[in-house]
């Protein structure tokens, strides 16, 4: 083989051998250093190039983070924080009991003394009988303490009742002493104001300042002073003061006391009942204040409502419970026809006078009443007098105005302790006398007292047993 054909095969294999490499394999042929020289320069420009590339990529990925104000950071936060669930809306209901030829729409309850029952069973009648929402008058007796809450008495009351069952309730409250008694002991002088203002101030320590929505009922109707004499007046004057609700019941004698309460205290909601006798009286001056004043406004009651020469309801009652069921089913039964129809002929013009100012309740106080053959004919008596107004008042009486002018009840705190006794006895007569021996104070009915007696008595596990007023 000459020399001229080997060289040509010896480049063949070497072009061939070349080709089966792939591109990142290839060898650069051995130049001299001049391109070498260019070939360091090329891989440095090229790897300064890749370097500005990964500088730029790393930059755009951390880059220096743009100020932020004071107030994009708590939106931020605010973000982060969990949101609370929304509360869930309450939902109207209608009564399950329901009756011809009366209103059967939602209840608002305006005027409504609850010391007479437990309150599991007095929100079994309000949702039988379709009552919604109620104003309580609870008995609150001077400053409450946390860690004695009991569920039987006092803020302990309100409170459990309110965690059970939220928006419903709207409280207000008095000392739980009757207006009878302030009068003949001189309380309204002394003491009085110092129970409203020492429950008050710590009700709201312990379930907040939304928690008391009023004064009430303050039984003016008992009490020789005018209705706006200045020891009353302090007890609007704290109502006022601490943006809540007063409820008095007035008389038809010193009406015009009450156009001079609201006029001294015109951002504070006054409500009030009165007994039919003095509403006849007064019914012009009232409707005449009404329409020329923004803020009282009138309960129509269950218990005035079964009325013939007075107040059935309470001349029933006695100490025999089931005596004073049995008279009242009686007599109701046989008079129904006859009260109902005194009722709207005596409610009608106020109504029509003032239609958006005027509400309904019970106003049921005797424990009797709050057996369900009395309770039920009382609602029962309600709806058809409601019946009786012109179509267009009747749901504004019945539960709207109330609505409007007083909201849904309260929300409690879950967290709030409070002892359930439901189902503790009642002490007994030694034991209720040493702890008595123990709480010995200037007063025996005092709030210090009531607190002494409550340190003694939760430790044995029973409650005092309360003697309920009659008549």
């Amino acid at each position: 083989m000459n020399k001229t054909v080997a060289a040509v095969l010896i480049m063949a294999v070497l072009f061939i051998y070349g080709c089966a490499q792939p591109p990142e394999a290839e060898q650069q042929p051995i130049e001299p250093e001049a391109a070498q020289e260019g070939n360091s320069q090329q891989t440095i420009e090229n790897t300064t190039e890749a370097q500005e590339e990964t500088q730029e990529t790393i930059t755009e990925k951390i880059h220096e983070p743009e100020k932020t104000t004071t107030e994009e950071i708590q939106k931020q936060e605010e973000v982060k924080t969990p949101e609370k669930p929304e509360e869930e809306a309450f939902q109207i209901f209608n009564a399950s009991l329901t009756y011809p030829n009366a209103y059967n729409g939602p209840l608002y309850g305006t005027s409504e003394q609850v010391g007479g029952t437990g309150m599991d069973s007095y929100f079994e009648l309000l949702d039988e009988n379709g009552i919604n929402y109620f104003i309580g008058m609870f008995a609150i007796f001077g400053e409450q303490e946390a860690g004695i809450l009991t569920s039987d008495q006092n803020l302990g009351n309100v409170i459990q009742a309110a965690q059970r069952h939220p928006k419903r309730i709207i409280p207000f409250f008095n000392p739980g002493i009757g207006g009878e008694e302030i009068e003949e002991e001189g309380l309204l002088k002394t003491s009085l104001f110092g129970w409203y203002s020492d429950a008050l101030v710590s009700s709201k320590a312990i379930a907040g300042d939304n928690f008391i929505m009023g004064l009430g009922e303050v039984e003016t109707q008992e009490w020789s002073a005018r209705h706006n004499g200045p020891k009353i007046m302090e007890l609007v004057s704290l109502a006022q003061s601490n943006n809540i609700n007063f409820m008095f019941h007035p008389v038809a004698n010193k009406i015009s006391d009450v156009e001079k309460m609201i006029e001294a205290y015109p951002n504070t909601v006054f409500l009030i009942h009165m007994y039919r006798e003095d509403l006849d009286k007064s019914m012009p001056q009232l409707i005449k204040i009404m329409k020329e004043h923004d803020n009282l406004y009138y309960s129509i009651d269950a218990a005035h409502i079964m009325h013939i020469d007075g107040d059935v309801i309470y001349e029933f009652d006695s100490t025999n419970r089931q005596s004073s069921i049995q008279k009242f089913v009686s007599y109701y039964d046989s008079k129904e026809k006859i009260f109902v129809k005194n009722a709207i002929d005596d409610y009608k013009p106020l109504v029509e006078a003032v239609p958006d100012k005027v509400m309904w309740g019970t106003e049921i106080g005797p424990a009797y009443a709050f057996d369900p053959e009395v309770f039920n004919r009382a609602v029962k008596a309600s709806r058809m007098v409601i019946a009786g107004f012109a179509l267009e008042h009747q749901e504004g009486v019945a539960y709207k105005n109330a609505l409007r002018v007083f909201g849904e009840g309260v929300v409690a705190d879950k967290n709030i302790k409070v002892i359930d006794t439901s189902s503790w006895p009642y002490c007994t007569g030694s034991q209720i006398s040493k702890c008595d021996g123990g709480c010995i104070f200037d007063e025996e009915e005092s709030p210090e007292a009531n607190r002494c007696l409550l340190r003694c008595t939760i430790p044995l596990g029973c409650v005092e047993k309360f003697e309920m007023d009659v008549g």
